[in-house]
């Protein structure tokens, strides 16, 4: 339907040129009746669009963006400078959807004027040196954030009654363990590729993934360090319940479906070393995040 719409928009439009180029200083009314009908026909196309990308969409509110670029000045220093806005306009999207706040729009857009209008552009070794800054600003603001604050203190709260819980053993580091079978053999090292089956939960109880009726082989340098920690202190055959707190989990950045300082719970089982000729194993959750 979009398609037909925009080919009898364009056809609508070649027919309206020629009209108005075949009748030079055409009436007023007849521009008028044109205005109209190329009106009706694309808001009659773009509401069927905007329904179709959001079915709550706020109509006035796309209206005030479509009037803004319709009427905005078509000058090409100024279309280039709309063209940044919107990559702008997705840095801060990005920013509020990692840190769960808004980007300080006021300060950003006066270091951004004060940046662009310097006499002396800015070197590259001082660009890269600014670019060092922003991860350790960027997680220190996702700490803040108190989305991760509630869950920081939700975990250490999780924790705090796991010890009046003589089932569970602490580990210096700080995660929590009960052992269901303690397995037999030598314990993992960090070199291992363990296959395991493993069932992640919140701590409210609700399940975020689980190996599946296969096994999972991990590399144990490649998931996250509470993970890693808990399997080598099994042997092939056990099975454990582990609690990790965010710090040693995912940390302030979350990852899919996780979000920031969360601790987790995993019912963990070991059966043994992958076999170096099976496949290699797969990136895959509790896998750790990548760098941001």
């Amino acid at each position: 339907m979009k398609k037909i719409l925009a080919i009898a928009a364009a056809g609508l439009l070649a027919v309206g040129f020629v009209g108005c180029n075949s009748k030079a200083g055409g009436s007023n009314e007849a521009m008028d009746s044109l205005s109209m009908a190329f009106g009706d026909l694309y808001g009659a196309g773009m509401g069927q669009q905007l329904r179709s990308m959001d079915s709550t969409v706020n109509m006035e509110q796309a209206l005030k963006g479509m009037e803004y670029i319709a009427n905005a000045d078509t000058s090409k220093n100024f279309m280039a400078g709309l063209q940044m806005g919107m990559q702008i306009a997705q840095l801060y999207a990005g920013i509020e959807q990692q840190c769960g706040m808004p980007i300080n729009k006021s300060l950003f857009m006066k270091h951004l004027r004060d940046a662009i209008m310097k006499t002396t552009p800015m070197g590259q070794e001082e660009m890269m040196a600014l670019q060092s800054k922003i991860e350790p600003l960027l997680n220190k603001a996702m700490e803040q954030s108190p989305k991760a604050i509630a869950n920081k203190k939700a975990g250490e709260d999780y924790m705090a009654k796991l010890k009046n819980d003589k089932n569970y053993t602490f580990t210096k580091s700080g995660i929590a363990y009960k052992v269901i079978k303690a397995g037999e053999g030598k314990n993992f090292s960090d070199s291992d590729v363990v296959k395991v089956n493993y069932v992640g939960r919140h701590i409210d109880g609700t399940e975020f993934d689980k190996s599946g009726e296969n096994p999972v082989p991990f590399n144990l340098k490649q998931v996250i360090p509470g993970f890693a920690e808990m399997i080598q202190l099994m042997k092939p055959g056990s099975k454990v319940t582990v609690v990790i707190p965010g710090e040693l989990a995912y940390g302030p950045q979350g990852n899919r479906g996780i979000e920031p300082n969360e601790t987790l719970i995993f019912d963990i089982e070991t059966l043994g070393v992958q076999d170096p000729n099976e496949q290699p194993a797969r990136p895959q959750m509790p896998v750790r995040p990548m760098k941001k």
